[in-house]
């Protein structure tokens, strides 16, 4: 089991480290090995609940995928609807194309 919410944990993408955001994220523990963010949908049930939110979270990664799910490198805030967390993994993906995932990530510090 890769983490806590592996049964809820639905991969995306798996995107290559922009220079800036290896920087911001992977040189922090530096392993040659993780050279990519992957991209998951980990549902979270509500308590007495059938019902689940969920959020997009990133974690360290080689290129086969093989990831450290120990702690992501950013979780988002939780969604209600399951489209509304893939709309904002597609948001994120993007960033993280422009290299540009930890500005993303110092902005929601700040706000």
């Amino acid at each position: 089991m890769q983490n806590n919410f592996y049964r809820d944990f639905y991969q995306k993408s798996l995107v290559p480290a922009g220079l800036s955001d290896r920087k911001a994220f992977l040189d922090i523990h530096p392993d040659m090995l993780h050279t990519h963010l992957l991209i998951g949908l980990q549902g979270h049930q509500k308590d007495g609940s059938e019902f689940y939110n969920w959020n997009v979270a990133i974690y360290k990664s080689d290129s086969s995928g093989i990831y450290d799910a120990g702690k992501p490198v950013y979780a988002s805030t939780l969604y209600d609807r399951f489209d509304d967390a893939v709309e904002a993994s597609r948001n994120i993906e993007k960033e993280i194309l422009r290299d540009q995932l930890h500005a993303l990530r110092q902005q929601e510090k700040i706000s």
